[in-house]
């Protein structure tokens, strides 16, 4: 790591905000805790501070202190608002931290380039429609379905997943809306076991809601858990475990609406 060989010339409260800041929009966007972790402390001792972090699922708090003046300290703390996986941005500000210890970057040059970060458009909704339709197919014919329950797995899919986004960008709670995503998804792929249709079609209502999945929380409650970070992954593992819940409560739902008992 590049050593800074300047003085500070920044007010801590400022500094604060923009490494809390950094450190929301890394967590949110889907990086696990010890990224996030390495990533402040890289610029931060870039900008000549030593910092003190702690990291809870609703929000970080940072306590800054001025090499040069241990005793001036700032403690700030900034809510996680909403999380939205978007590993476009994590790397993005991965690939800056590395510019800024190594360059000097001053932190007007570091406030315009997270703002530029910050506009990392996701992928056209299009899209992803289309590629998680394609995806749903795929595990279905992988899990031995035919043809028609590849095409009704296909649906539910591409159905569930619309009204799951519909949902959550009405505001709707996390956990109802996949219940109610899963519901519909297993619902529809669920018409092929009351009809008959196909030779597979239990096949179709398993793979339909596979896209509700919570892989990024379980995989980073994971990584945080081997790192030490004991309350964010107990935290994300118990929001994937709800989420998993979720799911399956959807299925349960349907399939009594259904008369299924399979």
């Amino acid at each position: 790591m590049a050593i800074s060989n300047f003085a500070p010339e920044y007010n801590h409260r400022a500094v604060s905000s923009l490494l809390l800041d950094i450190a929301v929009l890394l967590t949110s966007s889907g990086a696990h805790t010890d990224r996030v972790d390495r990533n402040i402390r890289r610029i931060s001792y870039a900008l000549g501070y030593d910092i003190e972090l702690f990291f809870s699922f609703a929000g970080i708090t940072l306590t800054l202190s001025d090499r040069e003046s241990p005793h001036l300290q700032h403690t700030a703390f900034k809510r996680v608002g909403h999380y939205a996986v978007n590993l476009s941005v994590v790397s993005a500000i991965s690939r800056m931290s590395w510019k800024v210890a190594f360059e000097n970057w001053p932190m007007t040059d570091i406030a315009i380039e997270i703002e530029r970060i910050r506009s990392i458009p996701h992928y056209p909704k299009m899209v992803l429609l289309v590629m998680i339709t394609l995806a749903g197919m795929a595990f279905c014919r992988l899990a031995g379905g035919e043809v028609l329950a590849m095409l009704l797995a296909g649906a539910a899919t591409a159905i569930g997943f619309t009204a799951r986004n519909i949902l959550l960008a009405k505001g709707y709670n996390l956990a109802l809306t996949v219940v109610a995503a899963g519901f519909i998804a297993s619902t529809i792929s669920g018409l092929g076991l009351v009809f008959h249709w196909g030779d597979s079609p239990e096949i179709a209502v398993a793979t339909s809601v596979l896209f509700l999945i919570p892989g990024v929380p379980l995989i980073n409650s994971i990584i945080d858990l081997m790192h030490g970070y004991i309350i964010v992954g107990q935290a994300r593992a118990t929001q994937g475990i709800v989420i998993a819940f979720a799911i399956a409560a959807g299925i349960v739902i349907s399939s009594a609406l259904l008369g299924v008992h399979q």
